[in-house]
């Protein structure tokens, strides 16, 4: 039931970022912006561990609050940044701090077969 609120969170940061991509007509750069987000619901799913879910609930908070934050920022807050770059360089981000954490839920899912 909890984990409800996180797919659906990540959901709509899935879809505010595709329609900002597609608006521009940034296919490409859409969706890879969108990538990072299919993957939270990844790793919300496959959680299983109470360690592994804390850990999988509060990286879903910070990368949609922090990702979403700054995609906003460069696209309708300073006109005159490219925000082409926005959808390239926070997915990036995003990336580095998914692995990051996808290593401790995978390590943390793990100790349920001692």
């Amino acid at each position: 039931m909890m984990n409800s609120v996180f797919y659906g969170l990540s959901v709509i940061a899935l879809v505010i970022t595709l329609t900002m991509g597609l608006d521009n007509t940034l296919l490409g750069l859409a969706l890879f912006a969108a990538s990072p987000y299919c993957m939270l619901l990844y790793l919300l799913t496959i959680a299983k561990h109470s360690t592994a879910v804390v850990t999988a609930r509060v990286v879903t908070v910070f990368i949609i609050s922090v990702g979403l934050y700054f995609l906003l920022d460069t696209t309708y807050m300073e006109r005159h940044l490219a925000h082409k770059f926005s959808f390239l360089f926070i997915p990036i981000w995003q990336w580095t701090m998914l692995l990051v954490s996808g290593f401790v839920i995978y390590l943390s899912n793990d100790k349920l077969n001692p």
